[in-house]
């Protein structure tokens, strides 16, 4: 809720009312807030560009689920021209992907276009590490020290070591 705000606005609005009515309009609010939690949890979100029947305006935009896409191999040059997206990947021949060509690689007679948007990572080239990648170790570590001490308590913070003294009772300056 904090990441989305009070939701989209552009800073020349004033200056362009009219591209700024069309902006709202092709996104609406579900879309954003799905966009910003993507990004946010996955490091990346892709947007369902909709074109009209000529092809030359965008006539609606919608979220497409980031865990349900994966890209496609990348071509000679090292680009990725399209994503795949299936509704169940544990069962494709049931649920079989669709491949959908990613922003400017779409034909004339493709409709739809994806935008992928993401984190740049350095040696990444399908997909984007997530912000708060650095943390996940010390999120494992504060798990591992909640489990022990849940533990403590649900044993009577039973005693872990036993000291034994074979010998009978140690002296005083032992003690």
């Amino acid at each position: 809720k904090l990441i989305y705000g009070k939701g989209l606005t552009a800073n020349d609005a004033n200056k362009n009312p009219n591209e700024y009515a069309m902006m709202k309009m092709l996104f609406s609010k579900d879309t954003l807030r799905k966009i910003t939690k993507d990004l946010k949890l996955l490091g990346e979100f892709n947007l369902q560009l909709i074109y009209n029947d000529r092809k030359d305006k965008i006539v609606r935009v919608e979220h497409l689920p980031t865990n349900l896409v994966r890209s496609e191999k990348c071509n000679k040059d090292g680009l990725v021209e399209a994503i795949y997206y299936c509704d169940n990947w544990q069962d494709t021949k049931k649920f079989q992907p669709k491949r959908i060509p990613l922003f400017g690689y779409g034909t004339k007679g493709d409709k739809l276009e994806v935008l992928r948007v993401g984190n740049y990572t350095i040696g990444q080239k399908y997909y984007s590490n997530v912000d708060y990648l650095g943390g996940l170790g010390y999120s494992a570590l504060e798990e591992e020290i909640t489990n022990y001490l849940i533990n403590e308590v649900q044993n009577g913070f039973s005693g872990t070591k036993v000291v034994n003294f074979n010998n009978g009772v140690p002296t005083e300056e032992q003690q």
